[in-house]
């Protein structure tokens, strides 16, 4: 398995308009929260703490935003009920986990590089007219 064959998963969630939306923390998504807030681990933390409404909005916003370039964090804002808000903030811990590799995958993808990477060498070695072995 590459690396690039891991996906990310999708969690559904319905905001105030009823509309079914799809949590997924991709690589924009990811690079959005560390920009804001330093780490990934840093923006969880503040949510999961319910410290910031704020911070929730962003991250919502970042995790539907891949499927909706029209959304804006105003509009989840508006889309999000207080009376919801441990629901979303379970399904952004859902979203977030499944959008992560397993740690089988991540060694799968490990061993499928150090192979790429291993008859990169012999190949070179064939073209320099050396021994690949």
């Amino acid at each position: 398995m590459n690396i690039s064959q891991i996906k990310s998963k999708t969690v559904p969630i319905v905001l105030q308009d009823g509309k079914e939306r799809h949590l997924r923390f991709t690589l924009n998504a990811l690079a959005l929260l560390e920009e804001k807030y330093g780490s990934v681990d840093k923006a969880f933390e503040i949510v999961q703490s319910g410290s910031s409404i704020i911070a929730l909005r962003y991250l919502l916003w970042a995790g539907l935003s891949w499927e909706d370039d029209a959304l804006t964090e105003e509009k989840v804002g508006d889309l999000i009920d207080i009376a919801y808000m441990g629901e979303m903030i379970d399904k952004l811990g859902n979203a977030m986990t499944d959008s992560m590799p397993t740690e089988e995958q991540v060694q799968q993808a490990q061993q499928a590089q150090q192979v790429l990477e291993t008859k990169n060498i012999q190949a070179a070695k064939l073209n320099d007219g050396e021994n690949p072995n």
